[in-house]
């Protein structure tokens, strides 16, 4: 009876570790040891989720080709603070509007939320010393 239980959990456990479930696309992963890119991580961000608010026409243009200039360095508008401090993510205004904190009013994008690893890409980013690169 021992041995028997014994293959079926074992059976069990082989079964359990090859099922796998196909979710899609993933995002790269970022880490603090995996250098991020403004134009091929951060940049794509913007596109997907910020733009449609923050176009030319407003007083922050996150559009490719302009955002950079527009945040690294720069005075926030509205807050005090400045929107990216290379190296420094916890006192840069864009990365504590997307945290979730709500430390600068509204979270953005409004109406949703940027996913965790999209987060983790901008704070790394900025934490690296937020290059255009």
């Amino acid at each position: 009876m021992k041995k028997q239980l014994s293959v079926i959990l074992f059976i069990l456990l082989m079964i359990l570790q090859s099922c796998s479930k196909d979710v899609g696309p993933v995002e790269p992963d970022s880490d603090s040891n995996n250098q991020v890119s403004f134009k091929n991580d951060v940049q794509p961000i913007f596109n997907n989720h910020c733009i449609s608010c923050h176009p030319s026409s407003g007083d922050l243009d996150l559009r490719e080709g302009h955002s950079y200039n527009e945040i690294v360095g720069v005075s926030a508008s509205g807050y005090s603070g400045t929107l990216v401090v290379p190296g420094n993510a916890e006192a840069s205004v864009l990365y504590k509007k997307i945290d979730g904190s709500g430390a600068f009013g509204s979270n953005m994008p409004l109406g949703g939320s940027l996913s965790a690893n999209q987060i983790k890409i901008i704070r790394d980013w900025i934490n690296q010393g937020a290059k255009n690169n």
